[in-house]
């Protein structure tokens, strides 16, 4: 599971063989974790956006290459 950028309190993850939609995963240092869908921006999972505040910015703003990535590691 690649780490694909790391915060204070939290990493955004994407798994290899995962299933769709494209989505990336963030964890948090307290060990909870969610699911951001990358063509909704969805969030799944019992954290609130405040928590993942910094991660969703850098969301948004690398949705192109997420979007590449998820390809690769995902044909």
């Amino acid at each position: 599971m690649p780490t694909l950028q790391r915060f204070h309190d939290s990493r955004v993850l994407m798994y290899h063989g995962d299933h769709p939609p494209p989505h990336v995963h963030i964890q948090l240092r307290s060990g909870r974790e969610c699911i951001v869908h990358l063509h909704t921006l969805k969030i799944l999972g019992a954290v609130s956006r405040h928590e993942i505040r910094e991660p969703l910015i850098w969301i948004t703003t690398n949705l192109n290459s997420l979007f590449k990535e998820w390809r690769r590691y995902n044909p």
